[in-house]
């Protein structure tokens, strides 16, 4: 059996009391607005998949009612083509196993509809998509390599074919685990996934995993135990990785001949059970393959799929080496159009928009880069860092590939600092004999901590109330209309401009605070409208005694749509013993905006 695995290399590679007059200026930059996302596998979380190849009747007969009795389901690879499908006789023509019965459509159907199971596609007729009989006999009953054409009907003909059946299938598994990059680019354009097959290093996957090379653990008769697989169930739990199990005939008395690829009804039942008793802990979750997947409705990034070419807000320095494609080298679910990647006499960037960012939250960013040719350097992945005021304060390398390579590039980002308003990704082509292909990128918040807060009623569900306040009541005031932060929209309070040239202010109530220590301060806000100025964050200094003795400008923002803006926030002087924020409106600016979810956050959070 040829498998074709190739490995990536990654590296890290004298201000009065109470009172700021602001002056008006700069106009409004527009962000995309951060929404919430619903979001499979959020979490770095302990996940086991059953997946069985072939579409072999013992699944139906004898699996998905094991499976059933612990409360669990299964993946199915289908092998689409009439020398396979409904052949419930033996010996059969089917390349896969002529000695195996397989399903017919209705039970394929029934696994679906009735028992709950998902159908993934397997090819059409079972052939080699890299290889051919040529070099591996053993596999491979096509006697040459198929052509690129050749490869896409097997992909594209097993997926309409379900269709007709009933059935989306939009993830994948290749016949022998056999594959190669060119293959592997083919396959991303028709699949969210591929599932490989007896990968050579017998991995769990590691959160937020990589679609296209999704490892798994075989079971064979006589050569993998029970006793091996449950403690592959325990590394799983222990590391919070995704355990992706593989089996094909399941037998009331299994063939030991590891070439048979049987498994035992017996040792199928004791694996369910293990399994349920530590999903039933907690411990453990029992996924499909397309529920294991990181993925989320949300994006933030505009114009994603690039069918309208570098634009909405994308940009490059370099326009010669990086362009629009639009000759299908994308990825599902929109391979038409990508951004090709080429070498110039110096480093080139494709440069996303900013997008809004709360500095608590933890977001996933997913790449997929069809990596034909490189000969020197690297592509690599970049996160540049903005304040409020869009000025870039920080950025995070996070990963590259220097390897002719087709993946999902997969990726965690989390803020640097409580400063981190906005942020952009950038991908980076230096070298020398790049072509390549950028397609389809997603960003999407993943998970948010809740920090502690020293301030009372800071999502504002009891009003301006348990020391806040306003000195324009007309101006701002309580809101529960839902225009909120997403964690508790309902309540919030409203800004607006005075339409004198005074400014309005709301005041938070005074924090007991430690020279020399700093804390962290974030606050939502959504600016509807705004002609002129800024909104202002500053913070008032007190005594012992309570006397005001100094204050601290620290952030402004003008940024239309809702954003996060935080700022650090150190006691200027051994004199300080309280603290506290004002939120500052200026007059005659035509503000209108929302603030809401104000957190204080000592220095231990």
């Amino acid at each position: 059996m040829s498998i074709r695995r190739l490995v990536s290399v990654t590296r890290r590679i004298g201000i009065g009391f109470s009172v700021l007059v602001l002056s008006t200026g700069m106009a409004a930059m527009q962000v995309p607005a951060r929404t919430v996302a619903a979001t499979t596998a959020p979490q770095s979380t302990a996940k086991i998949s059953f997946t069985f190849d072939d579409g072999l009747q013992s699944t139906y007969t004898e699996a998905a009612p094991i499976l059933a009795e612990y409360g669990l389901t299964g993946t199915d690879y289908v092998i689409t083509g009439p020398t396979c499908i409904g052949q419930t006789t033996v010996p059969n023509s089917c390349a896969a196993n002529g000695d195996r019965a397989y399903m017919t459509w209705a039970q394929v159907q029934a696994l679906q509809n009735t028992d709950g199971w998902e159908i993934g596609s397997h090819t059409v007729d079972h052939d080699c998509l890299a290889d051919s009989g040529e070099d591996d006999p053993s596999d491979c009953a096509n006697p040459t390599p198929l052509t690129t054409a050749q490869v896409d009907a097997e992909l594209s003909n097993s997926q309409q074919t379900l269709a007709s059946e009933g059935i989306n299938a939009t993830d994948f598994a290749p016949p022998y685990g056999d594959y190669n990059n060119n293959v592997l680019a083919q396959i991303a354009k028709y699949y969210a996934s591929m599932r490989q097959f007896k990968n050579s290093a017998d991995n769990a996957n590691v959160w937020p995993y990589s679609d296209y090379y999704l490892q798994d653990i075989t079971a064979q008769e006589g050569v993998t135990p029970v006793s091996k697989i449950e403690t592959d169930i325990n590394n799983a739990i222990s590391n919070n990785q995704w355990l992706v199990l593989t089996f094909h005939d399941i037998a009331t008395k299994p063939s030991t001949n590891a070439n048979d690829w049987q498994y035992g009804t017996s040792e199928l039942q004791q694996i369910a059970a293990y399994v349920q008793s530590k999903e039933q802990a907690g411990q453990i979750q029992s996924v499909h393959v397309d529920q294991g997947l990181v993925t989320s409705n949300t994006n933030m990034l505009p114009n994603s799929s690039f069918a309208a070419g570098i634009s909405d807000g994308w940009t490059t320095d370099s326009p010669s080496t990086i362009t629009a494609d639009s000759g299908d080298n994308g990825s599902y679910p929109n391979p038409t159009y990508s951004t090709k990647l080429t070498s110039g006499s110096s480093a080139g960037h494709l440069f996303s928009p900013k997008v809004a960012i709360n500095p608590n939250t933890t977001y996933v960013l997913k790449n997929f880069l069809n990596l034909q040719a490189i000969t020197s350097g690297e592509v690599a992945f970049y996160i540049d860092e903005y304040n409020a005021q869009g000025d870039w304060i920080s950025g995070q390398y996070k990963t590259q590939e220097v390897n002719p390579f087709v993946e999902d590039l997969n990726f965690t980002y989390t803020p640097s600092s409580s400063s981190v308003a906005q942020a952009s990704l950038q991908v980076i082509v230096n070298g020398t004999g790049i072509t390549g292909y950028f397609a389809n990128p997603q960003w999407f918040p993943a998970s948010t901590t809740t920090p502690t807060n020293l301030l009372p009623n800071g999502n504002f569900a009891a009003g301006i109330s348990d020391g806040w306040t306003t000195d324009s009541a007309t101006n701002i005031y309580a809101d529960s209309n839902g225009n909120g932060a997403p964690d508790n929209p309902q309540y919030s309070v409203s800004l607006n401009a005075p339409t004198t040239s005074n400014n309005a202010h709301l005041f938070s109530p005074e924090i007991a605070v430690t020279p020399g220590d700093t804390y962290s301060i974030t606050n939502w806000l959504n600016i509807k409208q705004l002609t002129s100025g800024v909104v202002g964050f500053y913070v008032d200094e007190y005594n012992s005694s309570g006397a005001w003795i100094s204050g601290q400008y620290l952030a402004s923002d003008s940024t239309l749509g809702p954003e996060n803006v935080g700022f650090t926030y150190t006691p200027s002087s051994s004199s300080v013993s309280k603290a506290a924020l004002q939120v500052i409106v200026v007059g005659n600016s035509g503000l209108q905006a929302y603030y809401d979810d104000a957190v204080w956050s000592p220095p231990s959070s």
